[in-house]
């Protein structure tokens, strides 16, 4: 059994949680963990979900499933379409990964998408650890 250990953007995950209606959820294996979030799996694909809500309900943003993929010579980090239960999402460009640890981490266009607007493509995230 594999996990993958990410604490997906500090920054958000303290604003979430400083908004009065702001919450932090983890679901379906997922669990908070000292470094961020864990999510069991196996191999490179994991499961489990963490959710971000807040702003009165117009704030929701769930990660869940994520998986790290190779496209040739790139990772990216995959999580499931919250749309779509038959598509797989690419949320995150890894600049660099040697199957521990994955660093210059960063936002796709499609995972910019899913914020409606304070962040963009680009935008640096939480370098990343699998640890067997």
């Amino acid at each position: 059994m594999s996990v993958l250990v990410w604490a997906v953007k500090r920054s958000l995950v303290g604003y979430v949680r400083g908004m009065a209606d702001g919450a932090v959820v983890t679901t379906g294996g997922a669990h908070e963990v000292d470094e961020g979030f864990a999510f069991p799996g196996d191999g490179r694909t994991f499961f489990g979900r963490v959710t971000f809500t807040g702003h009165g309900g117009m704030m929701r943003v769930a990660l869940a499933d994520p998986a790290l993929v190779a496209h040739g010579d790139t990772w990216m980090l995959e999580i499931a379409d919250p749309d779509d239960d038959a598509r797989r999402l690419p949320f995150a460009a890894v600049a660099a990964f040697d199957g521990t640890t994955g660093t210059g981490v960063s936002l796709t266009a499609d995972g910019a998408d899913l914020f409606f607007g304070p962040y963009e493509a680009g935008t640096p995230l939480e370098d990343l650890l699998v640890q067997e």
